[in-house]
């Protein structure tokens, strides 16, 4: 031993994780040490994460095209590419691809030959294949500088990495990512869009009971009716319940559900039902496999599923609600697996004699590319324009550009220009908009008419909404639109395919609405 290698004292560093709520609070005279610089950039890094996430979302916000590679003659080539473009990933992380980048999915499918056959059956030559393209962040150190240290050290002590440089990860699965909340908010604005926008409004109460239950089969949005006077306080308290007790519930209950349906089932099953509501109730938000001992017989799979639902309320949300969501990194279930989805690519695969699997390019169908499924974001400004009345183009062109010398804006307006409830046989005494009025013309025919209608003639349309209300121990009848005529618009109303002589007509309640599309001139 060199005499040069003296005893030395080794300083450990604290090798739990730094806390991302925690941040240094310096004072005078402290030694600070690399802990306290690390505890520093996890807080800083945190915050900025989790306001990214909480305020913005997550998602691509530019650039990511996914596409199949063509040669010069426009044949698709068994390679994939994703352009150069920014993502915000589930759990806040932004994530930059600097250059456009490709895949050879013949070196992908060579490289996993074996595994890919064993997802078919034995033999199998020609079959569908489904990836999904995947982006992720990662980091890598790099700039290595001699640093100080004790003697006698190895060369490879000698200099560490300066830098850690912000990276991405893209990757090819057989499985998509979760991301159960951006299906939550797809899920939870489609049920809004069906609520009927005609007068009188709902009670309040009864709105909102209904929100809260719009995950539920046996919510009905199309049952639900607002007065456009009443839209902007109801859909505030709509959003209100999104933010305060639906968001990160639903992410919960989308990851639950697919957990309970991808259950294993056999026909030769025997596990009992209490055996299986018993594995259901310890389910947690980081659950994501089912036990190994658990099979449940195939006829009894409707049973279980139904039966395991309401341990969602009854069991599962009171004790594990508080862990959907916490204040530091990651801040919702999509964060466990942090992977950005971009799209799927779907394709046909052959196998000859003595070959790996390879990109089939004899069928007519032999590529596509499913990006519907692609969570993306706007930025800000992109949302102020659609919120703001487009004004005449001249007023926000640079100075340096003739008005005249683009093409004008033409972007049609759309407005109600008539609504009401009428009964053709009853005096009017709820009031209309538009001057609506309403005709029995002949046996299973009713018509409308308001003020200023004119049919349309290309330089504008109607959109009509009909509903029929019949008080009486007989089945709802069918409304139909029929025609535009000179007077007015004509539905027919039929029961059992046949159409209601005039006396029933006169007792029916009908529901309009009445929206115009203008184009500009």
């Amino acid at each position: 031993m060199s005499a040069c290698c003296g005893t030395t004292k080794q300083v450990t560093s604290n090798l739990a994780p730094p806390d991302p709520s925690k941040h240094v609070n310096y004072v005078r005279g402290m030694v600070l040490e690399v802990d306290e610089f690390t505890q520093e950039f996890a807080y800083l890094s945190s915050r900025d994460r989790w306001l990214a996430r909480e305020a913005i979302g997550y998602g691509t916000l530019r650039g990511l095209a996914l596409s199949w590679q063509k040669d010069t003659t426009n044949k698709p080539l068994p390679s994939v590419l994703v352009t150069s473009g920014v993502g915000l990933t589930p759990s806040g992380q932004l994530v930059c691809v600097t250059s456009n980048q490709c895949a050879d999915i013949n070196q992908w499918l060579e490289a996993r030959d074996t595994e890919i056959s064993n997802k078919f059956a034995a033999g199998a030559t020609n079959e569908d294949l489904t990836l999904y393209v995947t982006l992720a962040y990662c980091d890598c150190k790099t700039d290595d500088a001699p640093v100080p240290g004790e003697p006698c050290r190895s060369a490879d002590e000698l200099m560490q990495p300066s830098r850690v440089t912000d990276s991405f990860q893209l990757e090819l699965s057989y499985e998509p990512p979760l991301q159960e909340e951006e299906y939550a908010v797809r899920g939870f604005s489609a049920w809004l869009r069906k609520i009927t926008i005609v007068s009188p409004s709902v009670n309040l109460d009864t709105f909102v009971a209904e929100v809260r239950a719009w995950h539920k089969s046996t919510s009905d949005p199309a049952s639900l009716t607002i007065s456009e006077t009443d839209v902007p306080k109801y859909f505030a308290t709509a959003f209100r319940l999104w933010a305060t007790e639906l968001r990160v519930a639903a992410a919960a209950l989308q990851r639950f559900k697919l957990w309970l349906y991808n259950a294993p089932y056999s026909n030769e099953g025997a596990t009992n039902e209490t055996d299986f509501r018993a594995v259901v109730s310890l389910w947690t938000p980081d659950t994501s496999s089912w036990p190994g001992n658990l099979t449940v017989n195939t006829s009894d799979r409707k049973t279980f599923i139904e039966h395991a639902l309401p341990l969602w309320d009854s069991e599962i949300v009171p004790k594990w609600y508080s862990e959907f969501c916490g204040c530091g990194a990651p801040v919702c279930a999509d964060s466990i697996e942090d992977r950005l989805l971009l799209g799927a690519l779907k394709f046909k695969i052959i196998k000859t004699a003595g070959n790996t699997w390879m990109v089939d390019f004899t069928s007519a169908l032999t590529t596509s590319v499913d990006e519907s499924f692609r969570p993306v974001l706007l930025h800000l400004r992109a949302l102020q324009e659609r919120l703001i009345p487009t004004p005449e183009i001249g007023s926000i062109l640079p100075y340096s550009v003739a008005p005249h010398s683009l093409a004008p804006l033409n972007i049609p307006s759309a407005g109600h220009v008539a609504m009401g409830r009428l009964t053709p046989g009853k005096a009017q005494t709820t009031p209309t908009f538009g001057n609506l009025k309403i005709n029995v013309d002949s046996v299973g025919e009713v018509s409308f008419t308001f003020d200023g209608y004119q049919i349309p003639d290309g330089t504008h349309d109607y959109i009509v909404q009909v509903i029929a209300s019949f008080i009486g121990n007989k089945s709802e009848p069918a409304v139909r639109f029929f025609e535009f005529n000179n007077t007015g618009f004509v539905y027919k109303v039929t029961r059992s395919n046949k159409g209601l002589t005039v006396a029933e007509l006169k007792t029916i309640e009908f529901q309009v609405t009445v929206s115009i599309i203008e184009q500009p001139n």
